[in-house]
C-alpha cells in the first residue's frame, strides 16, 4: 500500500520559502504531526536556520541540534514524522525531488522524507499531485517539486517471524516506498486568483 502525505497550509509555506530563501543550496528541517494508518498528516515544519549550507548538502551543528531536539520533546501534540530538505538546479541541470544515496543513509525506518526540487520557472503551472505522487506547482519566479519518501519494515518482518535460513546469513534492509504527496491549500492557490 501507498502511504499519502498530506501538507498543511503552514507546513507548505514554511517548506517552499525555507528553498526559495536559500535556493542554489539546500534547504533543511524537521517534519511534525500525526500518522493514521496509510496517511500521514504534516503540521508543522521547521526550518533549521544555524545549518551550514552548499550546494549539494546541509551540515547541522551538533549543539543547535540538541537544543531543538529537547525543545521539541515539550511538544506533546505533535510527534516528530521525519525530514524534509531541498535540492537545486546547478549549472544548467535540472533539479530532481528523489533522494540521492547520502539521503537514503540517512533515513530511518518509519519516518518519511520529502525532497524539494526547485528550478527556475519558466511557465505558470498550477499546483496538483501528478501521477507519480509528486506535488508541483510553480510560485514566483520557481517551480517546485515534492517528493515524498518511507523506509517499510523489509520483507520478511512483514511476513511474520523470522525463520532459521540454511547457509549465509543476508543482511535484510528496510525498503524505500515512494508516498503520495498532496496539500489542499497549494491545490487552491492558482485557482482562486
Amino acid at each position: 500500500m501507498t502511504r499519502e502525505i498530506f501538507i498543511s497550509e503552514q507546513a507548505f509555506l514554511s517548506i517552499v520559502l525555507s528553498a526559495a530563501e536559500v535556493y542554489r543550496r539546500e534547504s533543511y528541517g524537521l517534519l511534525f504531526g500525526y500518522s493514521l494508518p496509510g496517511k500521514t498528516i504534516v503540521e508543522g515544519a521547521i526550518a533549521y536556520q544555524t545549518a551550514e549550507r552548499r550546494f549539494s548538502e546541509v551540515s547541522l551543528f551538533e549543539r543547535q541540534n540538541r537544543i531543538i531536539q529537547r525543545v521539541i520533546a515539550r511538544f506533546p501534540k505533535y510527534e516528530y514524522l521525519g525530514e524534509f530538505h531541498s535540492h537545486a538546479d546547478y549549472r544548467g541541470r535540472e533539479a530532481e525531488s528523489g533522494l540521492t544515496d547520502a539521503d537514503l543513509e540517512s533515513m530511518t525506518e518509519g519516518e518519511i522524507a520529502l525532497v524539494v526540487a526547485i528550478n527556475p520557472r519558466r511557465r505558470t503551472v498550477p499546483w496538483s499531485t501528478n501521477r507519480d505522487g509528486r506535488l508541483s506547482g510553480t510560485l514566483a519566479d520557481f517551480r517546485f517539486r515534492f517528493g515524498g519518501y518511507t523506509l517499510r519494515p523489509p520483507a520478511a518482518e512483514q511476513r511474520g517471524p523470522k525463520r532459521k535460513q540454511r547457509g549465509r546469513r543476508r543482511k535484510v534492509r528496510p525498503r524505500l516506498s515512494r508516498a503520495r504527496v498532496s496539500c489542499p491549500y497549494a491545490v487552491g492557490l492558482l485557482r482562486s486568483a
